[in-house]
């Protein structure tokens, strides 16, 4: 290789890592939100990072628990925004009141523009909510004892780990059952509430499906299929 051939292919392999750390540095208008932009908009709003890609025992509030739960941060979408601007919404849920939190954040001046709260809007279930929702119900001793009883009917073993459980869980809004729902759930849609439906190892579904109240951290009912 000649020492011109040499210059130009360090030449290029410079302009190749300039792109690089200018792509990282300046996201185009229709580009996804960067992790660092959502970390960003988590500073500017004053909330936990609980998620790079937005996700008590019975009757008790840990006192160490965050009201605040951030339960998505995305591109804001706007036609007619000016070329070039980039903005974030963000969406918190605040357990003190029951109400979601809707803010929006330029992210070309780091301004928060917008601040709304709203009740009765309930968003999906971040991966901690979940979380918190199985212990809640697992920490219930009846609850403990309906699950093992329902497992031991289906698989004919005992239930010696929750580990043995396959489980989803998804928002609950007393309206998706308005006729089966007792008078604790029918707060649910008000207050934050998760479903939990639970299976086997097998993938076997259970007959009952544990309704827990975030908000109060208890769980409301069963229902029964």
């Amino acid at each position: 290789m000649t020492i011109h051939q040499n210059r130009c292919v360090k030449l290029l392999i410079g302009l190749m890592i300039l792109v690089l750390l200018v792509s990282n540095v300046f996201a185009f208008p229709n580009d996804p939100l960067s992790d660092s932009e959502i970390a960003k908009v988590a500073r500017l709003t004053q909330q936990p990072v609980l998620s790079a890609r937005a996700i008590g025992g019975k009757g008790e509030k840990s006192e160490s628990q965050n009201s605040l739960e951030v339960l998505l941060i995305e591109q804001h979408q706007d036609k007619n925004a000016p070329k070039g601007q980039r903005r974030a919404d963000v969406y918190t849920y605040d357990y003190r009141t029951n109400e979601l939190i809707e803010t929006l954040v330029d992210l070309n001046t780091s301004e928060v523009l917008k601040t709304q709260r709203k009740k009765g809007v309930q968003l999906p279930l971040t991966e901690k909510e979940i979380k918190r929702a199985k212990e809640i119900v697992f920490n219930d001793e009846d609850e403990r004892q309906v699950l093992a009883y329902e497992y031991h009917r289906i698989t004919s073993r005992p239930l010696t780990d929750t580990t043995e459980l396959n489980i989803k869980a998804f928002t609950f809004v007393a309206d998706s059952l308005p006729n089966r729902t007792n008078e604790a759930s029918k707060l649910c849609g008000i207050d934050r509430c998760a479903q939990l439906m639970l299976y086997t190892g097998d993938n076997i579904v259970f007959e009952v499906s544990p309704i827990v109240n975030l908000s109060e951290g208890i769980v409301t009912q069963r229902i029964g299929f």
